[in-house]
Order: C-alpha cells, then sequence, then structure tokens
C-alpha cells in the first residue's frame, strides 16, 4: 500500500488509539459493541482501496488524496471518540463554574442569550442547522483541497485536526467541563422554543457520566462529553484557515464561520471561554500541522524518487 508521509502519521495514530482503547476495554472491563462503528470501518476501507487504484493504477492523485485523507479522518474519529467515552469517569470536578464566573467577566451568560434567541425562533432553528453541519464544513475543506491538489493545506489541515483532537481530549481529561449546558437550566419556555441540540438536561446527563462513568458503551445516549475545549471550534477554524488562499470559498466559509460563533454558543451549550480554547488549540495545531508537512516533506530528500514525486504533488 503506498501512503503519503502525512497519510502514514494520522494511520499511525488511528493504530495507536486503537491500541489504547482495547487496553481501557479490557482494564475497566467495559461492554462496547461496535455495531455502529463498522458502517464508518468499512466506508473507510472502501475509500482507501479506491485511493490506492487512482494512486497506483490510474495515477489520478486529486482523487487519490481525497480519497485518503477522507478515509483516514473517518477511521481516526472511530477509536478517537470511543477512547474520548472510556476515560470516564473523570475523578476531578468539572471546571465549568470557573468558566461560566469568566464569561461573566466579559459580560456574557448562556441563558441570557438563549433567553434573546428564543424571541427570534426562525434564527434559532437556523443557527441549529448550522450547528449540525460542522463535520460537513471540515470534510467539504478536505474534498476542495484534494480535488485542487493542494497537498500542503490539505495534509496540514487533517494532521492540524489530527493534533487538535488529541489536544482537546487531553485538556478535557485534566479539567473535565460539560459546557455551560451542564450548569445552567434554562427556563422552561426559552428551552421549548430555542431546542439547544445541547441542552440542559443533556448537560446534566454529562455531569452523572463524569462522576459514574459509562459500563456499557452501547447504551451510551450522548453524542459529545467535551465542553472546554470547544471542538466545533476547531472544526470551523481549521477549515477557514485552510481554505484560506480561494478566495471564493474563504468569503463562504467567512459568513458560515460568522454565523457558527453564535450556533456553538447557543446550540452547542458552550461557555465563551469554551470558544477561546478551541481558537486558540486551532491556531496552535494548524501551525504544528504545517510543521510536520514540511519536515516530513524535507525527509524525503534521502528518497531521491520519492522526493519528486511528493515536490510534484505538493502545492500552496
Amino acid at each position: 500500500m503506498v501512503l503519503l508521509p502525512a497519510e502514514r502519521t494520522i494511520l499511525a495514530a488511528t493504530l495507536a488509539l486503537v491500541a489504547v482503547c482495547l487496553f481501557l476495554v479490557w482494564e475497566k472491563g467495559t461492554v462496547v459493541s461496535l455495531d455502529g462503528y463498522i458502517p464508518s470501518v468499512y466506508f473507510a476501507v472502501l475509500l482507501i482501496i479506491i485511493g490506492q487504484v487512482y494512486r497506483r493504477v490510474r495515477k489520478a492523485e486529486r482523487i487519490a488524496l481525497t480519497t485518503h485523507i477522507l478515509a483516514l479522518f473517518i477511521a481516526y474519529s472511530v477509536p478517537a471518540a470511543l477512547f474520548n467515552i472510556l476515560l470516564l469517569p473523570r475523578p476531578s470536578e468539572p471546571i465549568d463554574a470557573m468558566l461560566v464566573r469568566m464569561d461573566s467577566w466579559l459580560g456574557y451568560s448562556w441563558p441570557g442569550f438563549c433567553a434573546w434567541i428564543a424571541q427570534y425562533p426562525r434564527l434559532s432553528d437556523l443557527l441549529r442547522q448550522i450547528y449540525n453541519l460542522t463535520l460537513a464544513q471540515l470534510l467539504f475543506t478536505f474534498l476542495f483541497l484534494g480535488m485542487a491538489n493542494d497537498r500542503r493545506r490539505l495534509h496540514a489541515a487533517a494532521l492540524g485536526t489530527v493534533i487538535a483532537s488529541l489536544a482537546t481530549i487531553f485538556c478535557w481529561a485534566l479539567f473535565p467541563s460539560a459546557g455551560a449546558a451542564g450548569y445552567w437550566t434554562l427556563a422552561p419556555e426559552v428551552d421549548r422554543i430555542v431546542r439547544p441540540v445541547v441542552s440542559s438536561a443533556y448537560g446534566t446527563e454529562l455531569n452523572r457520566l463524569f462522576a459514574e462513568g459509562v459500563p456499557d458503551v452501547s447504551s451510551l445516549k450522548v453524542t459529545g462529553l467535551i465542553g472546554f475545549p470547544s471542538f466545533h471550534t476547531v472544526m470551523a477554524l481549521i477549515s477557514l484557515i485552510a481554505i484560506w488562499p480561494y478566495r471564493p470559498m474563504r468569503f463562504a466559509l467567512i459568513l458560515i464561520s460568522a454565523a457558527l460563533l453564535p450556533a456553538i454558543l447557543i446550540q452547542g451549550g458552550h461557555n465563551l471561554m469554551d470558544v477561546f480554547g478551541g481558537t486558540t488549540i486551532t491556531l496552535i495545531s494548524w501551525r504544528l500541522g504545517l510543521m510536520v508537512f514540511d519536515t516530513q516533506l524535507r525527509n524525503l530528500r534521502g528518497s531521491p524518487q520519492v522526493l519528486a514525486t511528493a515536490e510534484s504533488q505538493a502545492s500552496g
């Protein structure tokens, strides 16, 4: 199988997480059903096969780049999500009270913001849809950069996303948080109108999981655990930074990202500090992604044939 350096790095990170997850399952005795993950794994394998055909037989590197990154990102997401769950319960107290206090210094209150948006139900519904499309925005960015044959920005974005996800999980593991939704309880009428994706009831369930853990992953009824830092912020900003040189796409993602900020806060049940944390991790991870890519490209000088192929594919 022919994989480029960044692709091998993401595959190695995926396999390492799989090994860690297997150890945690064995050590904790957690029941894990893979039924919900198998379709994603099969789809990733199919994309890898397609990518190998286009890289080795059809010599269409644009398609190969795109399919490989999409496949590896999907494959990485499976053990990453499972790893996050297997870290439960967390021994330390959630830090949401501190984050809410810091938000108040800036004049921000999640219940106050939700009460304001409740005056505009259609806007709230629009923000919910935008919030649910954050992952699709990142995958679109991978697709666009791959088809543009911009290997440097594509692989930097993919590497940066992996680095950011690990940093996010590490921060949450040390300082667990359920977000503003885990601290506040919305007024019933506001909750009925806004219908946040991450509601107060959802936040209450997260706090219970932080204390009690998850003996059976298949029984888990939540889709995300991390309040601080906000990984939705990471996905949105990585997309915007990676696609920045492409002016039409840049303006489109600026508009989407501008709408994503209130969507992350309201529908994601986040503190303002969660967004600041996600922004900081994004900027650091993007630079690290570029550094890893550039270092790997320089290291290919020991293999002239591979270097020639890599340099002919690299752009941006």
